[in-house]
C-alpha cells in the first residue's frame, strides 16, 4: 500500500514441586538386624508459585489493547509523522508530511515531550531518517534524494546540508523509503515500485539499495520487493530485514504482507511471486520469513535490544501495521515477531503486541535509547510512547 502523496503476561508462573515416591506398606519379618536405607518421604510443603511483579500501568489512548504491564502515553502532537529516529543524546527526531524535520526533547523523563522545534525544513515527502552512529549527522530520505544534515554547534538546528545522492526514481506509486546504517558502514535504503504490479523500467525500483557514504559508490543489494518501507539489522547476527507490501489487484485475500530476510543479490518475487512463492517461475525467488494480513500495510520495523521490557522481548522484531485503504475493517497496531534460525533462514511466531482503536494508523516505529517504543500515528498527528510500567 502507498502512503498518499497528499501526505502521506504476563503472569509468569513457575511451579516447583518435588514428586513423592511411594513406599511399601508392609515390611518382611526378619531375625536379622535390618539394613537401614535412606527413606524418601512425600514433600508435604506447599506448592511454590513464583509470580512476576506486574507494574502499574496507564493509557492515554482510549481503546488501546496492551500486553499486561505496559503503558501508552501521548508523547507529542506532530503533523503526520512519516519517519523517526534518535540523535546521539537520545532526543527524538521526527520527519513530517509538512516537509519539516522536528526535534523533540523530554527533559524531565515523564514520557511527554517538553519541547518541539524545527531541526530542518524543505524536504518533500521525507520517509526516512537515521543518524550516523559516530558523527551524529542526520540522514534524510526524501523524494528522489538523500541529504546529510549537520548541527555543528549542537543548538538543535541544522546549520548545513549536503546531498549524498539525488535523481532516484521517485515518480509513480512509491519512492525511496527508510534507511539505516549497516555494520559494514554502508547506508541501506528501501526503494518502492512505480506501479502496483508491473515490470520496472528502472532497475533501482522495487529494491534494497546501499550507498558508500565515503566514496559515493551505490548499488542494488536485493530486488523483487514492491514497497520495502522499512529496514532493520538483527542485533545479534547483523542480518538485514525489511517489511514489504504486496500488490493490490488480487482481491482482499491476497497477497499477504511480509517480513523478509534480505540476502545480497536475492530476488523476492515482485511482481509475479508472493506468499509461498511455489508458482511456476518462482523457483529462484525467496519467500518471506513472516506474514501479515493481506493489504494491512506492514511498514515500520525495529528490533528490541533494551532493558526496559521483560527479557523475553529481547531481539524480537516489531512491525507497525498501518491498516488498509482497501479494507478499512483490518485492525492496526504493532506485531511482535519471534524469529528462530532454521536452515539458513528463520521460522517465526507472529502475535499482536499492541492493538490500536479504530482510526489510529501507525507509520514509523522505533525503540528509543530509554528502551520504550515510539510510534508515529500518521492520521491523528501524534507520537505515542509505549513502555513497561509508567515512566
Amino acid at each position: 500500500m502507498k502512503i498518499p502523496i497528499i501526505f502521506l503476561s504476563l503472569t509468569l508462573a513457575l511451579t516447583a514441586c518435588q514428586s513423592a515416591t511411594a513406599l511399601p506398606t508392609t515390611v518382611p519379618l526378619s531375625t536379622e538386624s535390618p539394613t537401614i536405607t535412606p527413606s524418601l518421604q512425600p514433600d508435604t510443603s506447599p506448592t511454590l508459585v513464583y509470580t512476576a511483579t506486574i507494574p502499574a500501568t496507564t493509557s492515554e489512548l482510549e481503546g488501546t489493547i496492551l500486553q499486561p504491564g505496559f503503558s501508552i502515553l501521548k508523547f507529542a502532537t506532530l503533523y503526520r509523522p512519516t519517519a523517526l529516529t534518535f540523535d546521539l543524546s537520545g532526543n527524538v527526531l521526527v520527519a513530517s508530511a509538512d516537509s519539516n524535520i522536528y526535534i523533540l526533547t523530554d527533559n524531565d523523563k515523564d514520557g511527554h515531550a517538553d519541547t518541539k522545534s524545527i531541526f530542518a525544513s524543505g524536504y518533500y515527502i521525507p520517509l526516512g531518517l537515521t543518524v550516523h552512529p559516530v558523527t551524529g549527522e542526520v540522514y534524510v530520505s526524501y523524494q528522489g534524494a538523500i541529504a546529510i544534515l549537520t548541527d555543528s554547534n549542537q543548538d538543535g538546528v541544522s546549520d548545513s546540508s549536503r546531498t549524498l545522492v539525488e535523481g532516484l526514481p521517485s515518480t509513480g506509486l512509491h519512492q525511496n523509503n527508510n534507511l539505516e546504517f549497516g555494520t559494514d558502514g554502508w547506508l541501506y535504503m528501501g526503494m518502492g515500485s512505480t506501479c502496483d504490479a508491473c515490470a520496472e523500467t528502472d532497475g533501482r525500483n522495487a529494491t534494497i539499495m546501499r550507498f558508500n557514504i565515503e566514496t559515493g559508490e551505490k548499488e542494488i543489494y536485493a530486488s523483487g520487493m514492491r514497497n520495502p518501507f522499512d529496514i532493520a539489522f538483527h542485533p545479534i547476527t547483523g542480518e538485514l530485514f525489511a517489511t514489504d507490501n504486496g500488490r493490490d489487484d488480487l482481491g482482499l485475500g491476497a497477497p499477504q504482507e511480509e517480513l523478509n530476510l534480505i540476502i545480497q543479490n536475492g530476488n523476492y518475487g515482485f511482481p509475479n511471486c508472493w506468499d509461498s512463492q511455489d508458482a511456476p517461475g518462482c523457483e529462484e525467488t525467496i519467500p518471506a520469513v513472516a506474514f501479515f494480513e493481506p493489504h494491512s500495510s506492514a511498514d515500520g520495523l525495529d528490533f528490541y535490544t533494551g532493558t526496559q521490557f521483560p527479557n523475553e522481548y529481547q531481539n524480537n522484531a516489531f512491525v507497525g501495521i498501518f491498516g488498509s485503504w482497501l479494507n478499512p475493517a483490518l485492525e492496526t497496531g504493532v506485531k511482535r515477531v519471534i524469529l528462530t534460525p532454521k536452515n539458513g533462514t528463520y521460522t517465526s511466531e507472529v502475535s499482536w503486541f499492541v492493538k490500536f482503536p479504530k482510526g489510529v494508523m501507525p507509520l514509523p516505529i522505533q525503540f528509543g535509547k530509554d528502551g520504550a517504543l515510539y510510534v508515529g500515528d500518521y492520521i491523528n498527528d501524534a507520537i505515542y510512547r509505549i513502555s513497561y510500567g509508567v515512566p
